[in-house]
């Protein structure tokens, strides 16, 4: 496990951060000894790819831990297999894909890693990735021992997997046979639908705010009028009124301010309070 200093802007597709002078990354296995020495008493993150994080300019105090470790068990037992946490979901799909095996083919588009995708429990078109879980292997920052858990005893709900403490090092995950060509007109179609509806610039982050049981984010916020509008070069995109689209040299507080300029003008609208599904770690000060 290597510990260096770090940008964090590096590490996040939104490019904001600032440094961090404990980044541990996590390489492989056999690395996991190493974690018992680190001091969870005080603040830490685990870092996946950063597709859902938003670090703040100033720096970062405590420990990042990246996962790393991206093995895909060979063969399939009783339709599932052992994921290393640190696995990118787009190499995911492809895998399944070419064991012909569905229930991936929405993970094509999604820039994260497994670990980030049971977090935040991630899903589009229908599919949760809690759903595809059997059980997970963790290392328990508490009582410093590695654990294994059922599905069933986790708690999880729509953007959101119950499971503190916790640095997620594997999954056990089920995913069936399928006919290879129905599982690539699957992949086809949700690529289409993703380069039609949503934007393709580098600095974001996907979908800023959940969708609700009785609306979708994306047109409360359009219809409040704030399709394209900008605070200090981060602003609304055009395409996708959820996706919030950073210019190259914009700060990470110019986003806080329009998340919560947009929350405010939501709530004052149509009396909803919109909940976030980025994260946003330090401080926000104006």
């Amino acid at each position: 496990m290597i510990k260096t200093t770090t940008a964090l802007k590096k590490n996040t597709t939104y490019r904001f951060g600032g440094i961090c002078n404990d980044f541990y990354t996590l390489n492989e296995k056999s690395e996991i000894d190493k974690i018992h020495n680190l001091n969870f008493d005080n603040e830490y993150f685990i870092l996946g790819k950063g597709s859902n994080v938003v670090f703040s300019d100033n720096n970062y105090e405590g420990i990042v831990i990246q996962n790393k470790m991206e093995n895909i068990d060979t063969v399939f037992t009783n339709d599932s297999i052992n994921v290393d946490a640190g696995v990118y979901l787009p190499n995911l799909s492809r895998y399944l894909k070419d064991s012909d095996r569905t229930g991936g083919e929405y993970l094509l588009g999604i820039p994260g890693t497994v670990g980030g995708a049971i977090k935040m429990n991630a899903g589009c078109y229908g599919y949760e990735f809690m759903d595809s879980v059997n059980f997970l292997t963790y290392f328990d920052t508490v009582d410093k021992k590695i654990k294994n858990i059922n599905r069933k005893n986790i708690k999880y709900s729509y953007r959101n997997t119950e499971i503190k403490n916790a640095i997620i090092l594997s999954a056990n995950l089920s995913f069936i046979k399928e006919d290879p060509k129905k599982i690539n007109n699957k992949m086809i179609e949700f690529t289409k639908h993703r380069k039609n509806t949503q934007p393709s610039a580098i600095y974001n982050a996907g979908s800023v705010f959940k969708n609700g049981p009785n609306y979708y984010a994306a047109e409360l916020i359009e219809r409040a009028g704030l399709k394209g509008y900008e605070i200090d070069g981060v602003k609304v995109s055009e395409k996708h009124s959820n996706f919030f689209i950073a210019s190259k040299n914009a700060k990470a507080l110019a986003l806080y301010k329009l998340v919560k300029y947009v929350k405010e003008q939501v709530k004052l609208n149509y009396d909803i309070e919109l909940k976030e599904e980025i994260i946003f770690i330090g401080e926000f000060v104006d």
